[in-house]
This record gives structure tokens, C-alpha cells and sequence, in this order.
């Protein structure tokens, strides 16, 4: 495909964790006309000037067909809930396809989700996995006209070290001074702030030919538990008070709910494994065997320290 940047962006999910970055750095770069799909009973608050399409909650296959025409990229960035027990992701890739959009970027955001061990291991990751060969399979027949890229990311570094929006995904409390430990600790994975993930969306539309039908994998920086817990110490200067756990009950436990219908545990069963041994297992220090695209696509350098700051500094506000 050309390599000139595509120009008409629409988004979905704006006001999202993830989303709201990426909105950010879009508006940013004046390159791109950007159009924000959302749903009619939104109240969501926009900047002003930006274009709006309203669409039911259905989420029509025809809604959002006439969403995207005239639109040469389609970013989703929806919450992972939905795109694990709807067929929401498959109406996006099927309107794409029909209103002839050049570059779709779905809603990963997160682990390989192509890797087999981790969709075995956790049902979030499987359904993602499937969208992602929807989206391969339609691309293909295609013949060119739509391309895909997928952003992996590992995980959020300043989300995860906010408790009141992660809800303590690394089982590290800043304001009580604790944290739970599961197995060894030492499981390595991947790190990348929140505007870095806005900032790749940004050069990977700048760049269509250089990230077109791949997966473009984002690491700031690794770290473990330990790790994490050692530096927030260190930056504190206080000892927190540590538990240990062994993961596997809890792992069993978590997927027997979800496996039964409670998908409200499959966060939960996700981000366990994240700090388990398991973790080990499923690739998600990107830094081992992946091609990491920070410095092709320019992004700027973060670091544990800088992170765990910045989360110390807004726990210090509360």
C-alpha cells in the first residue's frame, strides 16, 4: 500500500482508559481528520470541533457501516468485556470491510493474543485471538484493500500503579503500605505507559506501509513484582507489609467461574496471571523473542522509576 499517511481517522471508545490517550495524540498530529463514534445516549464531553456519529446501542452492522464511509482508518479502543462475549469486534471488522476503510487497528492493546499458551490459559485472551484471525482472514480476501496492525502493549505501567483505576492489578496497595506476593515474584513483562500507547497509534497511521498486516509490540521497560515492590520502597522509604500466596488455587478457582458464566472474573483470572509463575510461560516479557518497536516508531523513553514517581505523586493528592 502507499505510504503517504492516512488521513480520516475514526475512533470508538474515546473516552476510554486506553482510548482517551489514543484520542489525545490523534488530535495532536494535524495530519489527521478525526471522527469519534459513540453511542447516541452518550454524555460523554468532547473537544470541541471534532466530529461526532451517534449510533444506537445495537451497534447496527448497518450503523456502523455508514459510520466508517470515507474513513481511511478505524481504531478500536472498546473495553475488553465486550469484545469477549459479543459479536461487537466481528461488526466492526464486517463494517470496515463494507465501507472500504484502507487500515483497521482492533481492540488488543495488551498480550499477544495470536500466542496459543495464553489463550489456553485465560478465555479474554481467546476471544481476542479470534477477532484477530477474523481480521487476518478478512484483510487476506481483501486482496490489499484493508490492513490490519495490532498493538501489543503488555502491561498499562501507570494504570496498573493506580489503584483507584486498576483496582490494584499488581496486588500492590500504595496507600496501605502492602502487597500480596504470589509465587516467586519474579515474573518478567512488559511495561508501557498509557500516552505511549497513544503516541504508536499516532506513527503507525503516520507509517502505513512499515506496520501494515503485523503486530507491533511496545515494552517502555520490563519489570517484575519484586521489582515493582522494591522501587516503590526505595522511592518511600518504608517497608510494606508482604504476603505470600501461592497462585494456583486461585488460578483453578477464577477459571472454573468464568468457565461457568461470570465473566466479571475473567479481569481478575487476566491479571493474575500477570504476577503468577504462569506468566512465565506465556510471553509476556515482549523483550525476549519480539521485535519491540519503541525507537522505530520514536516514542519517548520511560522507566520504572519515572513511573513509579508519578504514581507516588498522585497517591500523595488523594
Amino acid at each position: 500500500m502507499p505510504s503517504t499517511p492516512l488521513k480520516n481517522i475514526i475512533i470508538a471508545g474515546a473516552t476510554g482508559r486506553v482510548g482517551a490517550p489514543i484520542l489525545a495524540s490523534l488530535l495532536a498530529e494535524p495530519t489527521f481528520n478525526i471522527t469519534i463514534l459513540t453511542r447516541a445516549n452518550s454524555t460523554a464531553v468532547f473537544p470541541p470541533n471534532i466530529s461526532l456519529i451517534r449510533v444506537s446501542d445495537d451497534f447496527t452492522l448497518a450503523e456502523l457501516t455508514n459510520a466508517f464511509n470515507g474513513q481511511d482508518a478505524a481504531v478500536i479502543a472498546t473495553s475488553a468485556t465486550p469484545a469477549t462475549n459479543s459479536n461487537l469486534p466481528f461488526r466492526f471488522i464486517d463494517a470496515a470491510v463494507a465501507a472500504g476503510v484502507k487500515r483497521f487497528i482492533p481492540s488488543e492493546f495488551g498480550l499477544d493474543n495470536l500466542d496459543p499458551q495464553g489463550r489456553k490459559m485465560s478465555p479474554v485472551y481467546d476471544a481476542k485471538g479470534k477477532m484477530l484471525e477474523y481480521l487476518i482472514k478478512k484483510c487476506e480476501e481483501s486482496e490489499g484493500k484493508l490492513t490490519w496492525t495490532s498493538v501489543c502493549c503488555g502491561s498499562w505501567a501507570d494504570w496498573a500503579l493506580n489503584p483507584p483505576t486498576s483496582g490494584g492489578f499488581y496486588n500492590i496497595s500504595i496507600p496501605t503500605r502492602s502487597a500480596t506476593i504470589y509465587d516467586s515474584g519474579t515474573t518478567s513483562f512488559s511495561m508501557t505507559t498509557l500516552s505511549n500507547i497513544g503516541i504508536a497509534v499516532s506513527r503507525i497511521l503516520l507509517t502505513p506501509s512499515a506496520t501494515a498486516n503485523q503486530q507491533v509490540f511496545l515494552s517502555d521497560f520490563v519489570s517484575t513484582p519484586l521489582g515493582i515492590l522494591a522501587e516503590l520502597e526505595r522511592q518511600i522509604g518504608v517497608k510494606f507489609e508482604v504476603e505470600h500466596k501461592v497462585a494456583a488455587p486461585e488460578l483453578k478457582e477464577l477459571r472454573a467461574k468464568v468457565d461457568d458464566g461470570d465473566w466479571d472474573k475473567a479481569y481478575d483470572l487476566l491479571a493474575l496471571t500477570f504476577v503468577a509463575d504462569v506468566g512465565k510461560e506465556l510471553g509476556y516479557d515482549f523483550e525476549k523473542g519480539k521485535e519491540v518497536w519503541n525507537e522505530k516508531l520514536g516514542l519517548p523513553v520511560y522507566t520504572l522509576e519515572q513511573v513509579v514517581r508519578t504514581a507516588l505523586e498522585l497517591a500523595n493528592k488523594d
